[in-house]
Order: structure tokens, then sequence, then C-alpha cells
């Protein structure tokens, strides 16, 4: 069968599983009511387990919690792998609006996050993105669209903050993908370091599909950098550094959201840093006690994805309690009010749904281990309580 062949006949196969399992998921059943949570991602891409399962924990203690207190309201995860197509996305987001869900977390990545974006906003049904910072999700206008990190701005203002101020880079070359995504981030951090710094930055661009990053890292431009920002997919940034490390380059690697989830060998990585969009977590209890709990039920340590996950299932879970209805656009008004206790201290959002006061953490690689080096919050209560909580 030709390929173009096989990847229709994929996903149409997917498309009828999707639509053999639509069920109404708001049915009474025992005299309870039924509030199901969609969860879309890439599946496939073992990044997006840990937070999936995240996610189905929140709803396994908010069951547990309901069987106490007499709740008639039960809640359940549905999980759908759009294979990051944003086509796929869209027939998901269909299905997700005829099963009435209570909300969404997802999609992974920026293109299928968009694409489906109009069908929630459209049908009332709050999307919580927990991975990508595109700042276009939400600045759509849309009152179903949130966002648990910071957007594009935000994570570009840091990671030059973090290049020219806590690593002094003079000459900075900015390795990017042909994404939209990462085009946009390479461009705002390169005018935040023109702000910052006398000297500009570079930019090299490869495809989102490539694992070769021998072309760009041998350009003269990689040669002169004392300082590499990665701005592509966290899926490319393992091959990334086997090249860095492989054609023997010398100079500080800064990555964005997700490299702490990169395995680390024992040879020294003393070059290697990444910034997160949380605190610490190690540093704040309720994540040590979500970590700890999250390992027992599952056997491996939570990524750094799966806090977003736990909380934004936590945000809806608490949403569709408050307003004792599994009605989504209820569900919606709630979290444009919510000041919601997540795990790294509080969480609440602006009017388009982005998060207000997002705060970022700088990781030094040692060998084996992540060590955080600097905390970035505009509001520096954020810091203090989640410590002390």
């Amino acid at each position: 069968m030709p390929f173009g062949e096989n990847r229709v006949f994929r996903v149409i196969a997917t498309v009828i599983i999707i639509c053999c399992s639509l069920v109404s998921p708001t049915a009474m059943a025992n005299g309870e009511r039924i509030a199901v949570i969609g969860f879309a991602a890439r599946l496939t891409d073992a990044i997006t387990h840990s937070p999936r399962d995240a996610a189905e924990m929140a709803i396994e203690e908010a069951n547990q919690q309901a069987d106490k207190r007499g709740s008639s309201i039960r809640f359940e995860l549905s999980q759908q792998n759009d294979q990051g197509n944003p086509n796929l996305a869209i027939l998901i987001a269909n299905y997700f609006v005829k099963a009435h869900v209570s909300g969404v977390i997802g999609h992974w990545h920026s293109v299928t996050t968009l694409a489906a974006a109009e069908i929630y906003e459209t049908a009332r049904i709050p999307q919580i993105n927990i991975s990508t910072t595109n700042s276009l999700f939400t600045n759509l206008g849309y009152q179903s669209a949130f966002r648990v990190a910071g957007g594009t701005d935000d994570l570009a203002k840091t990671l030059a903050e973090a290049a020219i101020d806590i690593l002094h880079a003079q000459h900075v070359v900015i390795v990017g993908n042909d994404s939209g995504y990462s085009k946009a981030l390479t461009q705002t951090i390169s005018n935040d370091i023109s702000k910052r710094s006398k000297n500009t930055a570079q930019s090299l661009t490869v495809s989102a599909q490539t694992s070769d990053f021998n072309t760009a890292l041998t350009s003269e431009a990689a040669k002169q950098a004392d300082l590499l920002i990665f701005t592509a997919y966290v899926t490319q940034m393992e091959n990334f550094v086997n090249a860095v490390k492989r054609l023997d380059i010398k100079s500080n690697m800064l990555f964005n959201d997700g490299a702490t989830n990169l395995p680390l060998s024992a040879r020294n990585n003393s070059n290697i840093y990444a910034l997160e969009p949380e605190l610490a977590q190690d540093k704040c209890p309720r994540w040590k006690s979500f970590s700890q709990k999250f390992q027992r039920r599952f056997g491996y340590p939570p990524n750094s994805f799966a806090g977003n996950a736990y909380n934004a299932a936590g945000m809806l879970i608490e949403a569709i309690r408050k307003s004792d209805s599994t009605d989504a656009a209820k569900v919606i008004t709630y979290l444009h009010q919510v000041h919601y206790k997540g795990l790294g201290g509080e969480l609440a959002f602006a009017p388009g749904g982005a998060l207000l006061d997002p705060t970022y953490t700088v990781y030094h690689a040692d060998h084996q281990n992540w060590q955080a080096i600097h905390f970035f919050a505009e509001n520096r209560k954020l810091i203090k309580n989640c410590f002390k909580d």
C-alpha cells in the first residue's frame, strides 16, 4: 500500500474508532451525573503519557472525594490521539462536542490547538492548553481558550533575560525549526535580546521533521556562538544535544520548556541549561506530594508537563463542582473567575485566557541531575507562597 494511502487509512480508522466510542457522557447513571473531561494530544509521543496519567489521577482523586461527600457528579477522562494532525484534531473536537464534554485539556501542538479552537468556542466548551506557549491561542478573543503556562512573549522575554543577565552571553545563535511557533518565538527572543544587549542574535533554521542538525551546527554562525538557544520542538532536543556532543561544540545551550525531561548521562553536561515554565518543583511541598503519589500510582516519576495537566484537570473539576453542573458553558464562566491553588502556587487567567503572573525557573544540568539556579516571577509572592505551602 502506498504511503499516502496508508496514512489516509490510519486517519479513517482512527475516526471510526472515535465515532464508535461516541456516548452521552452526561447521561444519568444510578442517579449520578457524569462529567467527561477530554484529553487530546499526540499520544504516540511518550512525552504526552505523563500529563495524560496526571489528568487521570486528578479524576480518580475527584471520584474518591465524591464518594466521601456523597456528590452526584462523577468524572471520566476521554483520551484521544490527534497524531499531531490538525485535520484529525478537528474531527476529535467535533467528537467532543457531540459527546457533550465539560471541558478539554489539549491539544498538544500549536497547529492542532489552533485548528480545534474555533470549534470549542462555537460550542462553548473550555479548552485548557498545557504545552504550547503560542500567544495567538489566547489572543483570538475566544472566551473558551485558556493556557496554564506563559505565552510566547513571556517565554521569549525570560529566555532573553536568562541569556544576557544570567549566562552573560555575547554571541547568541537561536536554533529553531520551520514551524510557525518556532519562527515566532525565535523572532521575539531576537528582538528582546537586542533590547538588552548591543549584540544581536543570529538564527539558524532546520526542518520541523529533521533529526539532522549537522549543517546548522557546522555553520560559521554556530562556530562563533557562546550560547545556542533552542526553539525547535521538544521531540528534537535529544538529537540536537547528541549532535552538539558529537561535534565537540563547547557553546552553552539554553532550552525552553520540556528540556528537563531529557535523559542526562553521567558524563559532563555542564554546558546545558533549561528554562521551564514553573517554580522549582522540589521547592514546592504541593508538587512534592503530587510527585510521590504519581510515582506510587504509575511506577515512574512525572515529567515537567504532568503538573500542568494535573492543575488543568483540577481547575475543570473545581469549576464543575462550583457550578454544580456538567454544562461546559457554565464551566467557562467559572474559569474566568477562578483563583486556583495549583501545585506551584495560585493560578488565575487574564480576560483572554492567558495565565496571569507566569513563573519560570532556570535549571543547570549537573551530570544526571537538574539544579535550579534562578527563579523568574513578576509577582514575587508566588515564589514565597509556593515554598512555604
